[in-house]
């Protein structure tokens, strides 16, 4: 028998110490979190220079937003179709809107892989294909116009529709520009540009990232193709978007409509996923489609009639193949739910849990298992690039191995025994902390409330598998983005327990309260980035040119060499980009390595043992042209030690520019070199030999250069003389800090 003092304590003291707990956390987040509201600079913007340049502008942004819209309704219908055909799961209709989205997903992820990998990514197959489905589409898509029922009746407050607005038009804003995002223009868009460029799904041993999972990159196919890569963004504002609605549609299950209107605005505005939406990348859809996974999970739990029990046992097997197709890392809900399961002595595993077993190896294969295929066919193992050591095949560069490992574990030191582990949570929330992810303290604050309330069973079950993904999300990486099913799961939990009749009307509230602050407090800090990172104001308003923009905002930009080498270079030309990782926009077809692969060069400079050899391999790889990057090798030499060679390889290298390389463009410090079929006899001089600028001597002197550090100067500048005894360029820097 319970005594009187702990039931006193857990129905008095626990919710006071939940509640102080809260208000501590909030208020450390809002001390320490910067003032973006008072950080802004306030200046008149520039107008448009006529009428007609604005509404050029603005009819080129409508046509990629109707293009995008009309892809995705194609995948929509898709669903539609094929849940038609599996017959009703029992939802409601924001959920079954979802389970449709995810189906036609699915659909078109398998179209763009099988004609992926039988070379048919032509320009004509796509445009025919879409035409047909449209017309195939178009009976449905009129019934749909003519009685909007079938769409999912979301009920909100006119204030949250506004907020919720308000955060739309500006992911659209934002997205509706060229992408700059680091990762797509290297991962997410770059390699499948590669592909494109080659007409289909092919290896490509010199890119570590041709082996990872593209079931997300294959969502964007459409949006991309046909509206440019700022379809592939809007795209991703389409998935935020889902997020929202699933939030909703699960919460009003659980609680009712008040939780869900709370829910999914903790979801939308949550920086995690919000931010994610104004470029093209992948951890919203695989957040999406994890918390599909889980949803039927639930299903499953609460033992529904037999025909729905095997729709489920379907849904869930192909949302948990999906997710893990999108990003491997799904793996971690699936072993959690696992876990979970295993540790409620759940009943029912002969007519539940192993059908989905078997079902999700099955279903599964059809989105995970060519990406398999493909990396056992030409790595020699299925899961490169990991797990070489223990299954063998094709291997990496051990140091960009380890720096891959490195980056996952990166922000926090993890040196400070149990003492790490368990603040952890802390430091990776806290403004300040770690590498400043801007996640957010609502479900850090509100997390152990649940512990006080008495849970229903399905709570008790969504609550154990919040805590294992947490906390085997955290052991695999402190990307938070890896954890974000996690954290959407625990804001949709929250909201449908503190917001039910059984809690107390100061959770309530406090709750609700916390939501609606956190909202408008982020907009200040949204505003902020979008002015530092995305300043699209120019091409908004028709006064900046794609291109142009393009060439200001990203980073060591390359749309100069893109535009110049798109006029002057024949349509058949192979590019080897050099001391650059990105692929994305090169109208020539291209080798690009990774910052986590040893660069074709470097590899080819060490092997081999004089420049003839170094242009025999070139002449192999069917290389054509050589693009170097000299502002983005220098920063990438530095940060991935990439180019640390020897003073005999180096001398390879600088015979190769002077004789086996013709120049044919320059324009700050970025260089364009035909290959030669042979070494000429005589060395040409040129501008600034740009291999020396992918030394790490050549980073350390412009660091010791900005620094003010005249001495360290001088020691760099005197070893990249002596490893580039040839190069006048590196002797007049010495006789200008001289």
């Amino acid at each position: 028998m319970k005594s009187a003092f702990s039931s006193k304590f857990k129905s008095a003291f626990l919710p006071v110490l939940a509640l102080l707990w809260a208000l501590f956390v909030l208020c450390e987040f809002f001390v320490h979190c910067p003032p973006a509201w008072f950080s802004f600079h306030f200046s008149t913007p520039s107008m448009p220079s006529s009428v007609p340049a604005l509404l050029k502008s603005w009819t080129d942004m409508a046509t990629l937003v109707l293009t995008s819209l009309w892809i995705l309704l194609l995948m929509l219908w898709t669903g539609q179709r094929c849940l038609r055909w599996l017959g009703d799961i029992g939802s409601g209709p924001a959920l079954t809107f979802c389970v449709e989205a995810t189906l036609g997903v699915f659909v078109w992820n398998l179209f763009w892989v099988g004609t992926g990998l039988t070379g048919l990514w032509f320009e004509s197959l796509m445009w025919g294909v879409a035409l047909v489905v449209t017309l195939a589409a178009i009976p449905d898509l009129l019934k749909a116009v003519r009685g909007l029922r079938k769409l999912p009746k979301i009920e909100m407050p006119r204030w949250s529709l506004v907020l919720i607005g308000l955060y739309a038009v500006a992911a659209l804003w934002n997205a509706l520009v060229p992408e700059t995002f680091y990762d797509s223009l290297n991962y997410f868009l770059g390699m499948p540009q590669f592909w494109l460029l080659r007409h289909g799904i092919v290896d490509n041993p010199l890119q570590l990232l041709s082996g990872y999972f593209y079931g997300g990159s294959m969502y964007f196919m459409g949006g991309w193709i046909f509206a440019q890569t700022e379809g592939a963004s809007l795209f991703s504002v389409a998935a935020w978007g889902l997020c929202g609605v699933l939030a909703y549609g699960w919460a009003e299950e659980l609680a009712g409509r008040k939780a869900a209107v709370v829910a999914s605005v903790a979801v939308l505005t949550l920086p995690l996923l919000y931010l994610n939406a104004w470029a093209a990348r992948v951890d919203g859809l695989f957040a999406f489609v994890s918390l599909l996974f889980i949803y039927g999970l639930t299903r499953l739990l609460q033992d529904p009639k037999p025909a729905q029990r095997r729709r489920w046992i379907l849904l869930a097997a192909i949302f948990s193949g999906l997710a893990v197709a999108i990003k491997p890392t799904a793996l971690v809900v699936i072993v959690a739910s696992l876990i979970v399961l295993v540790a409620r002595r759940e009943k029912g595993w002969a007519d539940r849990w192993i059908p989905l077993a078997i079902w999700s190896c099955v279903l599964g294969l059809l989105t995970v298992g060519p990406w398999l295929i493909k990396n056992w066919a030409f790595a020699g193992n299925a899961f490169f690039p990991y797990a070489f050591s223990w299954v063998g095949g094709r291997t990496i560069w051990d140091h960009g191995y380890a720096r891959l490992l490195k980056e996952n574990q990166q922000f926090l030191a993890m040196d400070q025994g149990l003492k790490s582990f368990l603040t952890l949570p802390w430091r990776l929330v806290m403004p300040g902390e770690g590498d400043h992810q801007i996640i957010g303290p609502l479900t850090l604050a509100f997390l152990p409330m649940l512990f006080v309330l008495k849970l229903k069973d399905t709570q008790r079950f969504l609550l154990y598998l919040t805590l294992v993904c947490f906390a085997l999300g955290l052991t695999l990486s402190h990307m938070l983005r890896f954890s974000m099913p996690a954290f959407l799961l625990s804001l949709i939990l929250i909201s449908a327990v503190l917001l039910s009749k059984e809690a107390p009307a100061y959770w309530r509230w406090g709750w609700k309260g916390s939501v609606w602050v956190f909202a408008f407090f982020f907009t200040g800090a949204y505003a902020v980035i979008s002015a530092q990172y995305y300043q699209g104001w120019g091409r908004w308003t028709g006064q900046e040119s794609r291109e142009a923009y393009l060439e200001r905002m990203i980073p060591n930009s390359y749309e100069a060499i893109n535009l110049w080498a798109d006029e002057n270079l024949p349509a058949q030309a192979r590019l080897l980009v050099v001391g650059d990782a990105r692929g994305l926009y090169y109208r020539r077809d291209f080798l690009a390595n990774s910052v986590f692969d040893e660069p074709f060069l470097a590899r080819v400079a060490r092997q081999e043992k004089d420049a003839a050899g170094i242009l025999r391999r070139l002449k192999e790889q069917g290389i054509d042209a050589v693009v170097i990057n000299g502002p983005e090798g220098l920063r990438l030499s530095a940060d991935y030690a990439q180019y640390d060679l020897s003073p005999a390889d180096w001398a390879k290298l600088n015979d190769l520019a002077a004789r086996g390389l013709h120049l044919v463009y320059w324009k700050n410090f970025q260089a364009v070199y035909l290959v030669k079929d042979r070494l000429s006899e005589e060395k040409r001089q040129t501008p600034p030999n740009l291999f020396s600028f992918l030394s790490p001597r050549a980073y350390d002197f412009s660091q010791a250069l900005h620094a003010g550090d005249k001495a360290k100067a001088q020691q760099a500048l005197k070893a990249l003389m002596t490893l580039f005894p040839a190069e006048d360029y590196w002797r007049e820097q010495l006789r200008t800090l001289n």
